[in-house]
């Protein structure tokens, strides 16, 4: 099947599928910046195996022509669509990837995409290519807030792999930041961490309580509340 066809065949099965309500309640969800067909995700991940079925995708390039193809149509499915054929084929991103990913996140940007995309995409190129981590030394002071909290977010999947001296530092960078995404991005890193390295996050919050928004400080310390460790 030639990739139009794959496209025009997903489309045939999303339209089949779409609901006028839904679609209302999700585009509202969303602040009214996307439109949707209606599918909710469960549905939506059933009808993708269907449409998946049989195919694969064996190089960079292709990985990058069928995302930048279901980016550029509008409703907000196909790009999840995106996201999750993103997940399922990240080996095949290299640091050449990075200014495709980078226009990713700058476009029809949002946290239900850049998210998706700081911890797989940009993660697994940073996770297995070590040296591209200079790149989120740029990107943590970019004036595009989408790439800055994608630099904060990208070591979510990194576990005991994480860089703490980065992710501390990232957090200070931006701590002092009004916008709620990194607010809430810097508390999520740090919740990621901290079943690490409690102590560490502990002793991050007690140090710049002060500066620390308190959506910051109040999702950096939720799991450990929640598990009776403060």
């Amino acid at each position: 099947m030639s990739p139009d066809n794959q496209i025009n065949e997903l489309t045939r099965l999303f339209k089949e599928n779409a609901h006028d309500e839904n679609a209302v309640h999700m585009a509202q969800y969303m602040k009214g910046h996307f439109p949707f067909f209606g599918i909710k995700s469960t549905l939506r991940r059933g009808i993708q195996r269907e449409w998946w079925r049989g195919h694969s995708i064996h190089s960079e390039n292709e990985l990058q022509s069928i995302i930048a193809t279901l980016w550029a149509l509008d409703k907000r499915e196909y790009q999840y669509v995106g996201l999750d054929l993103g997940k399922r084929y990240k080996e095949y991103f290299t640091p050449a990837s990075i200014p495709f990913i980078r226009k990713l996140i700058t476009t029809k940007s949002w946290w239900d995409t850049v998210d998706a995309i700081a911890s797989h995409m940009v993660g697994a190129i940073v996770f297995n290519y070590p040296e591209m981590v200079t790149i989120m030394d740029e990107w943590i002071d970019h004036e595009n807030m989408w790439i800055r909290r994608t630099a904060i977010l990208h070591q979510l999947n990194f576990k005991d792999r994480t860089d703490p001296k980065r992710l501390f530092d990232y957090c200070k960078k931006q701590m002092n930041e009004s916008d709620f995404f990194i607010r809430k991005a810097i508390g999520w890193a740090l919740r990621q961490y901290s079943y690490v390295d409690a102590s560490a996050v502990i002793q991050f919050v007690k140090t710049y309580e002060s500066e620390l928004s308190t959506s910051s400080k109040s999702e950096a310390l939720k799991a450990l509340k929640r598990k009776g460790k403060i």
